[in-house]
């Protein structure tokens, strides 16, 4: 039932807001309305939600111990930034349901994310297809969400970068800082791409470095190398998981599926055609992207099967589905120019199908079944299957 239940609410929500996504470009009064569909939609799907996400139930117990908390007791207790504990505060402040705290955290997710993308033409369209088909959106932006939302506001501040202004960069650095102090790693960013110029234009050596990547994934000792960096890590804000850094790489999270080898030879074609795509856009904001997405590529393989190592390195690997998104908007603006244009497409249309089927399939055992948060008959349900999912893990 919850395969089914699951498959309806994420395809009507992601018809939905690729709709909405496409009747609102313009400047014209209603196509600025419709753009604000799509934010509120993601918002009541996902803050009525019950059990998506493996941290779900965490958030809901600190969210239900801290009810009698005084902003200078969240404060002085360090395992919470200052923007996360002002959410805290004012939804116990004014008797809100807990369903009120998780949308106000998938607002600002989805808030930062449109603001973001919403003047680089039609690419919102493909950004939500792909935030929701591949999953992204249930196992991570509804799991690691303190984070996530840093990192929206780490896509977001991009355009300052653009424009050259620093100081209005910085300051949202400070922003993302308070929900998660891992945004540290955000401000010395701004010096990469002062110029703002892609550094990356030889996509042979980017290809060469994102294989030689996949190869060192498989003889790199990451743990060894984990805990010479303890006191960096707990400025970070992980030295909660530092205790299960040993299980973290074990478990055979380095081995290569098909889905992997796809996926390989998605960002193979997306590297080999980058300077088609730089000319194509003429945009910095995908100029940066693009060298971000080169990284989060490349660690996101060196680093595989590390649950810790995955979260220091969120602030890049967010760009992945980005940028896949502009490749569909290229080659479908483009696909009619030859059938290799028109087969890039298909293929990558294909595999985000693929990702999508394979996430309903599964959804009852990665957390990522839709249970609302009303449908309390569901909830013993839906308890359980996580509790299955953290035994197997």
């Amino acid at each position: 039932m919850l395969i089914y239940q699951s498959f309806i609410v994420y395809t009507i929500l992601t018809v939905l807001m690729c709709y909405c996504a496409y009747r609102s470009q313009g400047s014209a009064k209603t196509a600025r309305l419709l753009g604000w569909i799509p934010i509120l939609l993601f918002t009541l799907v996902f803050g009525l939600r019950y059990g998506v996400g493996i941290d779900y139930n965490n958030y809901w117990d600190i969210y239900d111990y801290t009810e009698d908390y005084t902003l200078s007791d969240l404060w002085e207790y360090e395992r919470f930034e200052y923007g996360f504990s002002w959410i805290l505060y004012l939804c116990h402040h004014f008797d809100e349901p807990v369903y009120i705290f998780f949308s106000i955290i998938a607002f600002l997710q989805i808030y930062f994310l449109y603001k973001a993308f919403k003047d680089e033409g039609d690419i919102l369209i493909f950004i939500y297809l792909t935030l929701i088909f591949s999953g992204i959106a249930m196992l991570s932006y509804m799991n690691i969400m303190r984070q996530i939302i840093a990192a929206c506001i780490f896509l977001f501040s991009l355009r300052y970068i653009r424009d050259n202004q620093p100081i209005r960069y910085w300051l949202c650095c400070l922003l993302a800082l308070t929900f998660h102090k891992s945004a540290i790693l955000l401000f010395p960013l701004y010096f990469i791409w002062i110029r703002n110029k892609s550094l990356l234009n030889r996509p042979l050596i980017e290809f060469g470095m994102v294989f030689f990547s996949l190869i060192l994934m498989h003889v790199t000792d990451w743990l060894g190398i984990l805990h010479r960096f303890d006191n960096l890590i707990a400025l970070l804000g992980y030295d909660v998981y530092m205790d299960e850094a040993d299980t973290m790489m074990n478990g055979g999270g380095r081995a290569i599926g098909l889905f992997d080898l796809i996926e390989f030879a998605i960002y193979s074609m997306i590297i080999l055609n980058s300077r088609q795509m730089k000319e194509y856009f003429k945009s910095d904001i995908f100029n940066i992207l693009y060298d971000i997405f080169i990284v989060a590529v490349c660690l996101g393989y060196i680093f595989k099967g590390s649950m810790l190592l995955g979260r220091l390195i969120v602030y890049f690997t967010n760009t992945q589905y980005i940028v896949v998104a502009y490749a569909l908007s290229y080659l479908y603006h483009t696909h009619k120019q030859n059938n290799t244009q028109f087969f890039k497409y298909l293929f990558i249309v294909l595999f985000v199908v693929m990702q999508y089927s394979r996430f309903t399939y599964y959804c009852e055992q990665n957390t990522g079944a839709y249970v609302s948060y009303f449908q309390t008959d569901l909830h013993t349900l839906k308890d359980n299957l996580r509790e299955e999912t953290l035994e197997k893990h």
